[in-house]
């Protein structure tokens, strides 16, 4: 690991962010999702940019604060990456989740316990099917 890499919180202009050219995930269609989120729940988990602006996780979310509007947007700034730990890390940011597992009794124990919100009732989270993604279901319906 790189000892000189640093972090700072910054608040930057919307449209100073810069997609990375070669982000591989496709995410326009749960832009919407995210936005919905966003709107109901806050701006809590910040992009991460480059010392460049150049985002490293976070397209999705970019694309749902300019569908809300949002002028300005916290972001995480990460200091010290070499090029070949930003490609790392934008692989390995999209991938992770991919080998995580839904534990649905504990889904369905949360869903019990806590009267589900109306943002989750409208976009059917509490519908988890086994067979495809929980993201894939919620762009179905």
């Amino acid at each position: 690991m790189n000892k000189k890499i640093k972090k700072e919180i910054k608040i930057v202009g919307i449209n100073e962010l810069k997609p990375y050219s070669k982000n591989p995930r496709r995410n326009n269609k749960s832009s919407k999702i995210v936005a919905g989120s966003i709107k109901q729940y806050g701006y809590i988990s910040p992009i991460i940019v480059s010392e460049d602006l150049i985002i490293l996780a976070g397209h999705t979310r970019l694309k749902a604060l300019k569908l809300l509007k949002y002028k300005k947007v916290e972001v995480l700034v990460v200091y010290g990456l070499t090029k070949r730990q930003i490609d790392g890390f934008v692989i390995a940011d999209n991938r992770v989740g991919e080998y995580s597992q839904w534990n649905y009794s504990q889904i369905d124990r949360l869903m019990t316990e806590n009267e589900p919100d109306e943002f989750i009732n409208t976009l059917g989270i509490t519908s988890f099917k086994k067979n495809k993604s929980e993201l894939e279901n919620l762009i179905d319906e």
